[in-house]
C-alpha cells in the first residue's frame, strides 16, 4: 500500500509539473534545451547554444587582421516566476568564446606599439581574445509558468553571461620575431585591452519555442 501512494504522488507531481523541450535563435546563436519545474514558481534548465564559426577583416596600423570568431555555450539555469509569466534568471554558463586574430604585414613596413617594422611574407602580429570558461548569468525572461498546460509556447529572455575576455597576443616569422621589442608587444596589446574593456560579458536575447509534454 506504501509503494502504491508512493507511486501515485509521483506521479501527480509529474503530471503538475511536466517538463519542455525548447529551442531558440538570437544572442548567443542557436539553442536547445531542457526546462523541469520543481515547484510553482521555480524551474531548472539546461542548454546548449553555439554562435558557430565566423570570419572577418580589419585592417589596423598596416596590420592585415583576419578573425575567426566562434562561441559555444553550455548554461544551467533556474527560473523564479514572480509575476505571472516573467521569470528572474541566475545560473552558470561554460563558454568556449574567443576571437583569434592573424596580423599579416604581406611584406610591407607594420606597426607594432609606438615603432614601424618591416615584416616578410608571411609575417605578422597575432592575436587571441577569450572569455573565461565559467561565467554567472543574470537575466530576466517571460514564458508560461510551471502549470501551465501542454503544448507549444513561446517564450522570450534577455541578459548577460559577466566576464571580461582576456587578451594575449605574439609577432609571427623569424624577421619581426629578431626586431620586434617586447615593450612595442605590450603596448601593442595594450591598446587592443582597452577596446576588449569595455565588453562586460556575453549578452543574450533570445527568442524560443517551447514544447511541453
Amino acid at each position: 500500500m506504501k509503494k502504491l501512494l508512493i507511486a501515485a504522488a509521483l506521479a501527480a507531481a509529474s503530471s503538475a509539473f511536466a517538463g519542455d523541450f525548447y529551442t531558440g535563435i538570437g544572442l548567443p546563436g542557436l539553442q536547445f534545451g531542457y526546462a523541469q519545474p520543481v515547484s510553482e514558481s521555480l524551474v531548472l534548465r539546461a542548454d546548449v547554444s553555439t554562435l558557430g564559426h565566423h570570419s572577418r577583416s580589419r585592417t589596423e596600423d598596416n596590420l592585415n587582421y583576419d578573425a575567426k570568431i566562434k562561441a559555444d555555450r553550455l548554461g544551467l539555469f533556474a527560473d523564479w516566476y514572480f509575476a505571472g509569466n516573467w521569470r528572474a534568471v541566475g545560473g552558470l554558463t561554460f563558454t568556449n568564446a574567443r576571437a583569434d586574430l592573424r596580423g599579416s604585414g604581406n611584406g610591407a613596413t607594420i606597426t607594432i606599439g609606438n615603432t614601424t617594422y618591416t615584416a616578410g611574407p608571411n609575417e605578422g602580429f597575432d592575436v587571441a581574445v577569450k572569455f573565461p570558461r565559467t561565467m554567472p548569468y543574470l537575466g530576466i525572461g517571460y514564458g508560461r509558468g510551471p502549470k501551465a498546460e501542454k503544448g507549444w509556447s513561446l517564450a522570450f529572455d534577455l541578459g548577460v553571461a559577466i566576464g571580461k575576455p582576456k587578451v594575449s597576443g605574439s609577432v609571427r616569422g623569424t624577421l619581426l620575431s629578431s626586431q620586434v621589442s617586447q615593450a612595442d608587444i605590450d603596448r601593442e596589446l595594450a591598446e587592443i585591452r582597452d577596446d576588449a574593456d569595455s565588453i562586460k560579458g556575453i549578452p543574450q536575447l533570445s527568442l524560443a519555442v517551447n514544447y511541453r509534454f
